[in-house]
């Protein structure tokens, strides 16, 4: 089987907060999207957005503790239909956001190799 080191892939699904998802009323369930960047196995960025909140951008390295922690394998995300989509349909939303911002002041931090090159940053 071929290698999947360092493949990036990008995931987009629909998502409900935990504390949505036992209300009795649906018209109250607050589904958004979940955005994922995956670098090899790992993630690299995740994303959220809800109609009714400010959106959530997180960098591996960084926001680790809120971070899907799952390998990609482990999400089955890959068998998921239609859950994969193009990386610059993901850089879009990413830095609608504001993600080339938060990617500028998470430095050497990123845990993210592919993310390091792309900036040029020397991890210490």
């Amino acid at each position: 089987a071929p290698t999947t080191d360092n493949q990036q892939r990008f995931f987009r699904i629909p998502f409900a907060r935990p504390s949505d998802e036992f209300r009795d009323d649906p018209t109250h369930k607050k589904h958004g999207q979940w955005y994922a960047h995956f670098d090899g196995q790992y993630i690299a960025r995740q994303m959220e957005l809800y109609p009714d909140k400010n959106p959530l951008l997180l960098v591996a390295g960084v926001h680790d503790l809120q971070m899907c922690e799952l390998s990609l394998d482990e999400t089955g995300l890959t068998r998921k239909k239609g859950a994969e989509i193009l990386g610059k349909d993901f850089e879009a939303e990413w830095n609608k956001y504001g993600g080339r911002e938060l990617l500028k002041t998470c430095g050497n931090r990123m845990s993210s190799t592919f993310l390091q090159k792309r900036l040029g940053v020397v991890r210490k």
